[in-house]
């Protein structure tokens, strides 16, 4: 499945598993993609889901946002008098719209922009609903929420402006599927692995996969950039490493379900050591600064070594180490030793891997680190996150630098504005950049 559509199977899986748990719950369904192309940019796609924020924060709400710009919010014990305010501010930073102008909207009352549902009184036909939005992204048609049909395939237009019928397609709105479609994938040569936890035996089948294998050219590029308020992003770095569910992808044609942080550790050692020794180019036109992932293991190794070799006479000022917190905290002796190197080489470290909760554990400064690394952990953020912890997390982003505070695993336009709600600046992830091959 494409990373375009995996939002929207997240949505129906999240939907579906609240098949007996709709007490208390409501949903609206943004539709961005009613307005004209110019309302349809990313960053008016962050403000709204910005607008929303409060919602997450207060009532641990669910934002999921689709492949043609729209969200669809679910949040439970949030009355509609909570939810409309948020909604306003979005209509009023888009009332240069024609589509938005036309409407005179009633709080909780359904219109061409937003759709409410109470999933306490009617989940089926928001479930219904949901699936058929989902058949509609997957064709990359346009959804009509106001028929039967769930979607139809518009006739190209003739130079004159007007519609022509194709030959092979029908005039009648195409039929869609009752139920929700989910590809599944074809069964794996026996030479290769289905579904599984990492394991002795998983490990030894990788690495000896990865001994022929063509390393650098798994090797993904994203930038990590800068989203102060409103204004424009700015790139700060280019992060290269390789995506462990690509390499998986790759090697096994199947994913690993679970971690094993002892095998991981081994596994990470083992690519740190041939990515290094492959002497990727760091040049960093368009940023700041390039990094890269390694490991101490990695880092005391020959492979590092080639690495050095092979940047020159470039400043090494300019290329960020990353290391993970498990790797420094399970091999400490290594760390020191591998962090004393690098920084007398006059490279800078980065501290990866870290749960906000973690940041507010450890002592920073220690790890000697130029950068730190959080990951926007999963589940519901009201799980993790309270007004003292969010407090906590501000002032300490704002004692170690905000220049130096990085928030991962950005993948929707929400997840922006709850690291600004932490204090945070600088985002990576897909919301923020694509990953794209070196």
């Amino acid at each position: 499945m494409s990373t375009k559509n995996s939002s929207v199977e997240r949505m129906v899986d999240y939907v579906r598993g609240l098949r007996r748990h709709g007490e208390g719950r409501r949903a609206v369904h943004v539709k961005l993609s009613a307005l004209e192309r110019e309302f349809q940019q990313e960053h008016y796609r962050i403000f709204s889901a910005s607008a929303l924020r409060g919602l997450v924060t207060k009532f641990g709400a669910t934002i999921f946002s689709l492949p043609n710009t729209d969200i669809v919010m679910i949040v439970k014990d949030a009355s509609v008098d909570d939810i409309d305010p948020p909604l306003n501010n979005i209509r009023r930073k888009m009332r240069q719209s024609s589509l938005i102008a036309s409407l005179d909207p009633i709080q909780g009352v359904n219109d061409d922009f937003v759709s409410w549902f109470d999933l306490e009184k009617d989940f089926q036909g928001f479930m219904t609903y949901v699936e058929r939005l989902s058949v509609a992204l997957e064709a990359g048609a346009e959804f009509r929420d106001d028929k039967e049909d769930a979607f139809e395939v518009k006739a190209p237009k003739s130079k004159t402006g007007i519609l022509n019928k194709p030959e092979n397609i029908p005039s009648a709105p195409v039929k869609a599927p009752r139920r929700h479609v989910r590809m599944m994938p074809i069964d794996a040569p026996a030479h290769t692995f289905e579904d599984r936890e990492l394991d002795p035996d998983l490990l030894l089948a990788i690495t000896k996969a990865l001994h022929g294998a063509d390393i650098a050219g798994q090797l993904r590029k994203q930038s990590i950039m800068a989203i102060i308020g409103e204004g424009e992003m700015m790139p700060v770095l280019i992060h290269k490493w390789i995506p462990r569910r690509l390499l998986y992808e790759v090697l096994l044609k199947g994913r690993v379900l679970g971690a094993n942080r002892w095998l991981d550790g081994y596994l990470e050692d083992y690519i740190a050591k041939r990515v290094l020794a492959s002497t990727p180019t760091m040049s960093n036109e368009n940023s700041l600064a390039s990094s890269i992932r390694v490991t101490a293991a990695a880092v005391l190794s020959d492979s590092f070594t080639q690495f050095d070799e092979s940047v020159g006479v470039a400043p090494r000022s300019k290329i960020v180490l990353e290391f993970g917190a498990v790797d420094i905290i399970a091999n400490p002796v290594a760390y020191d030793m591998a962090s004393s190197k690098v920084m007398d080489l006059g490279y800078r470290i980065s501290i990866a891997d870290l749960h906000p909760l973690s940041f507010l554990a450890i002592e920073y400064e220690k790890f000697r680190g130029s950068f730190v690394k959080l990951v926007k952990p999963e589940g519901a953020v009201a799980d993790w996150l309270r007004d003292d912890t969010e407090d906590a997390i501000h002032r300490k982003v704002d004692r170690v630098g905000q220049a130096r505070v990085i928030l991962d695993g950005c993948h929707e336009p929400g997840d922006i504005d709850l690291g600004h709600l932490m204090g945070i600046t600088l985002f990576q992830g897909r919301a923020v950049a694509p990953e794209a091959e070196l």
